[in-house]
């Protein structure tokens, strides 16, 4: 069900995202040879953000149970995974939406960068309190 569900949502991202975030008046078009390598890159993109709802339906019960010692820090784990996998059909439509307006190129990096950050703490924290919370039992 998730990969059914990955790939309807993922096409729907494909379709979508140039209509929600249609092209910015005076963005340069790609030379013809690297068109492909673009749309084949906005289609990956669009079937993780189709992943990320997928995996938002069903990978709660999964993380509720990792014993992380914490449960904001289960709940952090998940929105993290979500946004690694989601956040790239976003970003890469409001670049092409933005083009070139240096303003609103800032608060795209920003938004975008500054909280892929705070995902990778939050990872880090994650694996850090999962291997201490190990047994030697469920290491073997």
């Amino acid at each position: 069900m998730m990969l059914f569900l990955t790939v309807v949502i993922g096409l729907a991202a494909f379709l979508t995202g140039p209509r929600i975030w249609p092209t910015s008046p005076g963005t340069p078009m790609p030379p013809a040879n690297l068109l492909p390598g673009y749309i084949a890159l906005s289609a990956i993109e669009a079937l993780a953000f189709g992943f990320a709802v997928a995996f938002a339906i069903y990978g709660w019960p999964a993380i509720r149970r990792l014993s992380l010692g914490a449960s904001w820090l289960n709940k952090w784990l998940f929105v993290t995974l979500c946004w690694f996998m989601g956040n790239w059909w976003m970003h890469d439509n409001l670049h092409r939406h933005n083009g070139l307006n240096m303003h609103g190129l800032l608060f795209i990096e920003i938004a975008f960068h500054i909280t892929m950050l705070i995902c990778g703490v939050t990872l880090s924290l994650s694996f850090l309190r999962l291997a201490r919370h190990t047994t030697p039992e469920t290491r073997a």
